[in-house]
Order: structure tokens, then sequence, then C-alpha cells
């Protein structure tokens, strides 16, 4: 994965994220139509060039950085079409996890795991000791973020998270109920076998905790998918393969459509 970064910061500052959403949607219909709109003739408003050449590194940087074509092409296709709000927060979520090294590790060793231990509240120095715990182990880390960085860093991931509808409260955060449509799901599923190609069986994959959906759950509700022709599928109680039987375009129609 690549090297640790606090483009959560930047991404943590963005006022509205249905920003972030218009700016892929124009990254689909390609020709620099996303680069026109926001730097050019600055449909989003910022208030100086610089602002505007800030917000559109920080969405390539976190949500348009893909792991190889198939990946592309599925994002691509997925927001040409409508979708409900709840479907675009998860896929922004999911995108930043697969693009950012820290997003990533702050929110599958802190945020899900105490999500699914059943605690209702998630704290910011839960994150601070987290950050400074791998930095302890890990130099590059440690040169790199000062105690400010890190208490910085901890704030807008909350923040994040909180834009994304995953959290919830002022002072204090609480976690949200986060309910995964099958919509959702299947869409989750076409992610992890376009970007996670190291094994076949998908319980084993680095980003599986990601989906949001509980692991005494999780291959009832594919099995549920499978049914309903989105998937072939084999499980064995242990290894759990799955076969699209849509093309990454003809997922998004078959949903969207």
């Amino acid at each position: 994965m690549n090297k640790y970064n606090s483009d959560v910061n930047i991404i943590g500052g963005i006022p509205d994220y249905q920003l972030i959403v218009k700016a892929i949607e124009l990254y689909t219909v390609g020709g620099g139509a996303m680069e026109d709109a926001i730097v050019r003739r600055n449909e989003f408003d910022f208030k100086t060039e610089n602002a505007r050449k800030r917000f559109l590194a920080a969405v390539t940087s976190s949500f348009l950085n893909f792991q190889n074509k198939e990946h592309e092409e599925l994002i691509i296709n997925l927001f040409a079409h409508p979708m409900s709000l709840e479907t675009q927060q998860l896929i922004l979520f999911w995108q930043f996890s697969f693009s950012n090294r820290l997003f990533f590790e702050i929110s599958r060793d802190v945020f899900i795991k105490n999500y699914f231990s059943g605690r209702v509240s998630f704290s910011k120095e839960d994150i601070v000791a987290y950050i400074r715990d791998i930095g302890s182990t890990t130099p590059e880390l440690k040169e790199k973020f000062t105690d400010i960085t890190i208490n910085t860093i901890a704030s807008k991931y909350l923040t994040v998270l909180k834009k994304l509808n995953l959290i919830d409260g002022k002072q204090k955060k609480v976690f949200k109920h986060i309910q995964v449509s099958n919509e959702a799901l299947v869409i989750f599923l076409h992610l992890l076998k376009a970007i996670d190609t190291s094994s076949s069986n998908i319980l084993t994959s680095r980003y599986i905790t990601l989906c949001m959906v509980s692991q005494e759950s999780f291959a009832e509700r594919v099995k549920q998918l499978a049914k309903k022709e989105f998937f072939n599928m084999s499980y064995n109680g242990v290894a759990l393969k799955i076969e699209p039987k849509y093309t990454n375009k003809g997922i998004a129609d078959v949903l969207f459509n």
C-alpha cells in the first residue's frame, strides 16, 4: 500500500461532500471535464485558484486513485448513474480507504473494530493512541507526524466519518447503526473483486471488514445475493468464492436502471 500521508486533514475540511460526488461525476465524462469545471470555470465557487487546485488534487488522490483499470472502470460506470445518498457515502468511505493507507488502517483497526465490539461512543483519543502506537514502530510515520498533526488527523478523521453519516454527535461522537443495502453490498463485492486479486477467497481480503457487515451474517447475505443472480458462489465454511455475472458496466446498469 502507498505511504502514509495526512490527506484526511484536507478531506475533512471540505464543507459539502456532494462537491466530491459532483467532481467524480465530472470525471466520468472524461476529456478533462472535471479540471475544466473546478479550476478554469470555478463552478464550485472556491475563493482562490489555489483552493480550487487543492480540492482537485485532494479528490484525485483520495477518491480517483485506482489500483487497476477494472477498478477505474467500475467507479466510472457507477457514478455515471444516479444512486441513493447512503450508497454514495459508502462508496466514498470505501474509495478513501482503498486510496489512503492511514485512513484505511484507522478504519479497520479502530473504527470498525470498536463498532462491532458493541461500544456506543468513539473518541478522538482512541485514534490519537492508535497513531502513536503504530508510529512507535514505523519510523516513516514517527518522523512525519508531530503531536499537533496527529491530533488534527484524529479530529478530521471523525469529521470525515460524520460527513459520511457513519457517526453522529458534536462533542461526543457516537456510532450510528449502519445498514448496508443489498445494492451497496453488491457494489462492495465488485470493488473487492476488482482491486484485491491476491486470493480467490474473499474472506481473506484485507479489506473485507470495510463492508460494515458482521462476520456472522456476511456469508448468508452473499448467499442471498447469489440467489438473485448477481454472482456464482461457492462456500465451504472456510473459503468464500464469488464470480460476478455482470461486467463493471453491466452491474451499474442492473443496479440503477
